[in-house]
Parts: structure tokens; C-alpha cells; sequence
């Protein structure tokens, strides 16, 4: 008697167990992936130290997760090698390779750490024998021969040192594609630029500040921002009471220009009314006009000069630089001052000194009708124009027999 009942325990201690097993996978597995939904070896649980995670090398940071799809990312994760996990937060991290002169683990309240190793590659399913490559993460593919694909999914690189700063992220820093890790600057040091590192699309990481001494902050322009601070956009103060963000060019003859102008392709409509050009628009990090009330509040500061960069469609570039150059502010319509002509693509500007900016709705040139209308764009033009880099027509490859039809200068 006591016999059976003691068999009957073990017999419903295996149901029981094999339920739950089955319903982990449940949890973790595509509905259509086989091989994950019934694993060879889907008794095997891993092992689990409590109270412990890794803060170096994480290579992806998921959020919304059980254990077990943590578990799986990390095998569908290229370089992988363990898993941090915070129940309270449902907070997977992917944990890349941990060298001999790292200390591995640290202690941490509620976080669990295991080794992939311990654990069933079925959870895998099809990605289970996946030899994605640093940056990648394994996904299914019907239409592929191997039934998965490789998709990016990180930095390749583990983030670089950013001098002066730290990283303020709760549980550290981790890589994955398109996200921002947030930091500070050490005390005494001021901020400039945006508060992020970013992995971009591309799997490369770019610095969004700098951290620079208190005597060279605010910056007045892009000449205050140190070249070692590399290019982007940095809010600047012409004066104690205006502030603008620009793009800061520092590769560019030995850096420190301010942009005002940035047309990379023929995605953004140029053809705008006076007030958009009096304000700005467009992304500071592709297509853009910085706004003619802006352009006035910088170089109303002190003496200031102009580059014009170009090129075509099969890579030639030219360069054009003057001297001095100037706009007046609202009452005057902007009125352009440029002088001091040096360069490559020729000097088709200082012909437009003295005009005053217009726009489709604001006519200032003095031909009879509306250059801007006639040529679709916005410019300092006069009887019309020997440049017109506001030209709203299309981005033109060869030649053409039309007159002025796209970008001219």
C-alpha cells in the first residue's frame, strides 16, 4: 500500500514536471518551431547563482522577458555566453565573453546570472547550431536554405572610453542597435552636446557631447566647442539670451564651423515661405536650413567667415571661401554681406552682396517679376542670380539644356 502510494508520487512528480517543462517551452518557442517545441533534452535546467550578475560586456539589453526567453536570446545572440536576469524588472541581459582580468561578477539584490552552457541549446529551435557573426543576432527564416537568417542586432565594438564622463545607466552600459546609453560629466566639468552614446544602424558608435572645463562654456558658436569634442550637434549661446543647437563641423580645415546649410540629397522640400526661413527647418543631421534669424544672432557676435562645399555625382568637389560675410537682421530682410573670394568652384556669391533675402511670399530682389517663384527656391537674388543653393528641383546627374534647373552655383 505504502509501496503504491510512494510510486504514485514519483509518477505524478514526472507529470507534474514534465507540465511545467512544457509549458516553459510554450512560453519561449515560435508556434511553428518545432525543434524548440519539442527539444531532445528539454529536461535540462540551468544552473542559476543568485544575488549575481556581470556588468562588463553586455551585448544586448531586453526588456518584457521571462527567464526562458532570456534564455533564448542569449542563444540566438551571437557571442553570448550567459545571462544576467532582473525578475523584478523583466530585464534580460545578453552577456558577451568575459576575459581572465575582468571580475566577472559583482553582487547584485534580485538578479540572477547563468551560463548558457548549463542550459538546453534546443530552446534555440532552427538557431540552435547558428554561426552569426559579432553584431548579429539568429532569427528564423522559412525562405532560407539553413531555416534562419542573421540579422543585426549590436555594436560590434564595446563602447569606447568617453573621457571625463560616466556612465549613469542603472545596471551599466550594453549595445544594442539604435539605442542611446546615457552619462554624466565628472563634477566640475559642463556638458555640451546631448547626454548619449549612441550604436547606430549601422553598428558603429557615435558621441553625442563632450565634456569641457567651465571657462570654455557657454560656447558662443562652434569655435568654442574643443576639437577633440569630434563633429555633431552642440547647443550653442550667441548671446546670455539666445540658444540654438547647430551641427559643428571639426574635420573640416581645422574645425570649429558652425552649419548652416546641409543638402545631402533631394528628400527635403527647400521651396519654403519666408517664415520657414526665418526660423529654420529641416534635420540638423541631414538636410537643413539653420534659419536667417539664427544665421543674424551668430555673426552679429564678431567677424565671420564662409565655406561652401559642393559635390557631384561622381565625387569631384570644389570649395568656396570668402572673408567676411554677414546677413542684417529682420529689418533689413537679411540682407547678404560677403566679400573676400578664395577657392575652387569658382565665385558666383559676392555678385549677390547687397541683396536682401527672398522667398515665393516675400519678394525683396529687383527684377520685374519673382525670381524665387521663377526658379523655385529661396536666395539673396537680385536680376536673378549667379548662384541658387535653394533651388526646390530635383538633384540633376549629367547634363542638362534646361536653365537653372536644380542646384547652381
Amino acid at each position: 500500500m505504502d509501496i503504491s502510494v510512494a510510486l504514485l508520487s514519483i509518477v505524478l512528480f514526472i507529470l507534474i514536471s514534465y507540465e511545467h517543462c512544457e509549458a516553459f517551452l510554450e512560453d519561449v518557442c515560435d508556434k511553428d518551431d518545432v525543434e524548440c517545441q519539442h527539444p531532445n533534452d528539454s529536461t535540462v535546467r540551468g544552473h542559476l547563482q543568485h544575488g549575481k550578475s556581470s556588468r562588463r560586456h553586455v551585448l544586448r539589453r531586453i526588456r518584457n522577458m521571462s527567464l526562458l526567453q532570456c534564455v533564448k536570446e542569449c542563444f540566438l545572440t551571437s557571442e553570448c555566453i550567459a545571462i544576467n536576469y532582473r525578475k523584478n524588472w523583466k530585464l534580460c541581459d545578453a552577456v558577451g565573453d568575459i576575459s581572465d582580468n575582468d571580475q566577472p561578477l559583482v553582487h547584485e539584490d534580485g538578479c540572477i546570472y547563468s551560463e548558457i552552457s548549463t542550459w538546453s541549446k534546443s530552446f534555440a529551435g532552427v538557431c540552435a547550431d547558428h554561426n552569426c557573426a559579432t553584431g548579429k543576432k539568429c532569427i528564423k527564416d522559412r525562405d532560407s536554405n539553413r531555416g534562419f537568417t542573421c540579422i543585426s542586432a549590436y555594436c560590434e565594438r564595446s563602447l569606447p572610453e568617453i573621457q571625463d564622463a560616466v556612465c549613469t545607466e542603472t545596471f551599466g552600459s550594453y549595445r544594442n542597435l539604435g539605442t542611446g546609453i546615457s552619462f554624466k560629466c565628472k563634477d566640475g566639468l559642463a556638458l555640451i552636446g546631448r547626454p548619449f552614446a549612441v550604436c547606430t544602424e549601422y553598428g558603429k558608435w557615435k558621441i553625442l557631447f563632450c565634456c569641457i572645463e567651465p571657462a570654455l562654456y557657454p560656447p558662443r558658436d562652434c569655435t568654442g566647442i574643443p576639437r577633440r569634442c569630434g563633429s555633431g550637434v552642440y547647443q550653442i549661446y550667441p548671446t546670455p539670451s539666445i540658444k540654438f543647437d547647430v551641427y559643428c563641423e571639426m574635420d573640416t580645415e581645422d574645425g570649429g564651423w558652425t552649419v548652416i546649410q546641409r543638402r545631402l540629397d533631394g528628400s527635403t522640400n527647400f521651396y519654403k515661405g519666408w517664415t520657414a526661413y526665418e526660423e529654420g527647418f529641416g534635420n540638423l543631421t541631414h538636410n537643413f536650413w539653420l534659419g536667417n534669424a539664427n544665421i543674424h544672432a551668430i555673426v552679429a557676435t564678431g567677424n565671420y567667415q564662409l565655406r561652401v562645399e559642393l559635390e557631384d555625382f561622381e565625387g569631384n568637389t570644389a570649395w568656396a571661401e570668402y572673408t567676411r560675410f554677414y546677413i542684417g537682421d529682420v529689418s533689413t530682410n537679411y540682407k547678404l554681406e560677403v566679400s573676400g573670394y578664395e577657392g575652387t568652384a569658382g565665385d558666383s556669391l559676392q555678385s549677390h552682396s547687397g541683396s536682401m533675402f527672398s522667398t515665393y511670399d516675400r519678394d525683396n530682389d529687383i527684377y520685374p517679376t519673382s525670381c524665387a517663384v521663377q526658379f523655385k527656391g529661396a536666395w539673396w537674388y537680385h536680376r536673378c542670380h549667379a548662384s541658387n543653393l535653394k533651388c526646390s528641383r530635383d538633384y540633376l546627374s549629367g547634363e542638362t539644356s534646361s536653365f537653372a534647373d536644380g542646384l547652381v552655383i
